[in-house]
């Protein structure tokens, strides 16, 4: 379906998906902060670990941290963040399609990319529905492993999705910019972000690592929005 859609439709589809994940993350974070009452007590979530990780970081003190997936924690911020992260999860899996069915390289090591990029958008967006099945706060071990699942995955499709399509958006510019740069800054961002992320989480400051994981995510869906200007690989040719 997602390779029959023309160039418009195929920019609202980024659109939406992009205002879905976006949106419901702000949004549910921002309930999540003012929420108050269990959000602000003391949480130990050592009781779902296995014996000998107990000391992983999981007391929190100052009750829910400002991760983006805390939001998804409690009622009702959590049918937000569960809604826009579960439909934004499948219109990623729809667009990295499409993606895949816009961008044919020429070249063995583009097309490998691309498929590479197809691969990872797909595990992004099935591991943004899993997030949903299992919330921090009652499945520790299962929301970890979906979350460094996207974080992994999205800077593997960042750069495999600029590299695949270096030479079809060689003149694609947004309001002067390049978007072939636009895109490898993001790349570098998202990874300095997670390097950041991991080293804070690692030393106990959650505010400073929570910060990195919104900017890894913003670089992400900024990404995707690079999309918007191209045109069908048909249109090129």
């Amino acid at each position: 379906m997602s390779r029959h859609l023309d160039d418009d439709g195929f920019r609202r589809a980024i659109q939406i998906g992009v205002i879905l994940v976006v949106g419901s993350c702000l949004i549910s974070q921002f309930m999540m902060q003012l929420g108050g009452g269990e959000r602000d007590e003391p949480m130990d979530l050592r009781d779902q670990v296995p014996d000998g990780f107990e000391d992983g970081g999981l007391v929190f003190e100052n009750g829910f941290p400002p991760f983006i997936s805390s939001a998804g924690g409690l009622m009702p911020e959590k049918a937000v963040f569960d809604f826009g992260l579960f439909t934004g999860g499948l219109v990623m899996i729809f667009l990295s399609f499409g993606i895949f069915h816009r961008t044919k390289p020429v070249e063995k090591k583009r097309k490998i990319c691309n498929v590479i990029a197809l691969i990872s958008g797909i595990i992004i967006g099935f591991s943004m529905m899993q997030i949903v099945a299992h919330p921090f706060n009652s499945s520790i071990i299962m929301h970890v492993f979906w979350a460094m699942n996207i974080f992994w995955a999205a800077q593997v499709w960042i750069s495999a999705l600029a590299y695949s399509r270096g030479l079809i958006d060689t003149d694609v510019k947004w309001r002067g910019w390049s978007i072939n740069r636009i895109r490898w800054a993001m790349f570098a961002s998202a990874v300095l972000s997670f390097h950041a992320m991991s080293l804070f989480i690692a030393t106990g400051h959650l505010v400073e690592s929570a910060i990195f994981e919104w900017t890894l995510t913003f670089s992400a869906e900024a990404t995707m929005l690079t999309m918007i200007p191209t045109r069908t690989t048909s249109a090129l040719e």
